[in-house]
């Protein structure tokens, strides 16, 4: 976890200096027992939080918009940690919808056998294969190019501050990769976060365009909310983020695979101690991965 922040932030104090507290050292005590890791960067004296809306979109505006893939490729050298998840952004994908399922569906995963909830499966396998591949593909289709830019992959309330000394806003608390910069806005759409306020979001849109389809834009910022509402259900006491995430997955089901998910909810009905599939991350994987003829085909029959 140390080591996954250290190296997010180094990765963006390259690109936005003022924008990250300066990353040092990261290293384990030299004592056996117990086991505990260090994490030293510079002193960053914090005001109010969360940041002012203009500053901190433009801040983090800048940062997507000036970092450059090392690779060109959406993904990250090594896996960053969300609080308690290790994000599956370990890999270098040409196709952001590849990387965006496989992160996606892990969580899902992981999700699954704390919440033994069969709806949730059912929801989660359409959400992957039917969804994903629905919104991210068209953004690399049609002669669209997507930049990899640098995220900062948890930006909430806590995460975000106004310096007392400079004035300006600066954020902590990364968990980077290269992915679509609408990625790090998924998190401002819950109504428990004051980053929800629409100051923000438009200030946002103000400084980087939506991404075509723009008409995509509401039902991908609810898509890509999904890994931030799951992680909180799985692993903060008392969240009530548990039927949300699920009327979440259900509305973008309705929206783009309706008959798929009344089929499915009958069958489930029809038989309750039937197991959804397993595999479904692999399954969007896949979706995400096919050709432009496969994609061109599964436009034109959704």
């Amino acid at each position: 976890m140390c080591e996954s922040e250290y190296e997010s932030l180094k990765e963006i104090y390259q690109v936005s200096p003022d924008f990250v507290p300066r990353p040092f050292a990261w290293g384990r005590y030299r004592e056996p027992q117990p086991e505990i890791y260090f994490l030293l960067t510079q002193f960053r004296d914090v005001g109010g939080q969360p940041a002012e809306p203009v500053k901190l979109a433009t801040g983090l505006a800048d940062l997507h918009q000036r970092s450059k893939s090392p690779t060109g490729k959406f993904g990250f050298h090594l896996a960053t940690c969300h609080a308690k998840i290790a994000q599956k952004v370990d890999s270098w994908e040409d196709s952001w919808c590849t990387l965006y399922s496989n992160h996606l569906g892990h969580v899902m995963n992981l999700a699954k056998p704390i919440l033994q909830w069969p709806e949730f499966d059912l929801v989660c396998k359409l959400t992957l294969e039917e969804v994903v591949p629905r919104l991210l593909l068209p953004l690399q289709s049609e002669g669209r190019v997507l930049k990899p830019c640098l995220v900062h992959g948890d930006c909430w309330d806590g995460n975000t501050a106004m310096d007392i000394r400079t004035g300006e806003a600066f954020v902590f608390d990364v968990c980077s990769f290269y992915g679509h910069n609408e990625y790090d806005t998924g998190n401002w759409r819950a109504p428990r976060h004051r980053l929800s306020n629409k100051a923000y979001i438009r200030n946002y849109k103000k400084a980087f365009p939506v991404s075509e389809p723009e008409e995509d834009w509401d039902a991908r910022n609810l898509l890509y909310s999904l890994t931030f509402n799951i992680g909180n259900t799985i692993y903060i006491p008392g969240s009530s983020q548990r039927q949300v995430v699920y009327d979440d997955m259900t509305t973008l089901c309705k929206m783009f695979c309706a008959s798929d998910l009344d089929q499915a909810l009958k069958a489930l009905q029809q038989d309750p101690e039937g197991d959804c599939d397993q595999e479904q991350a692999t399954a969007g994987a896949k979706e995400c991965g096919s050709g432009e003829e496969e994609e061109e085909e599964e436009e034109e029959v959704i």
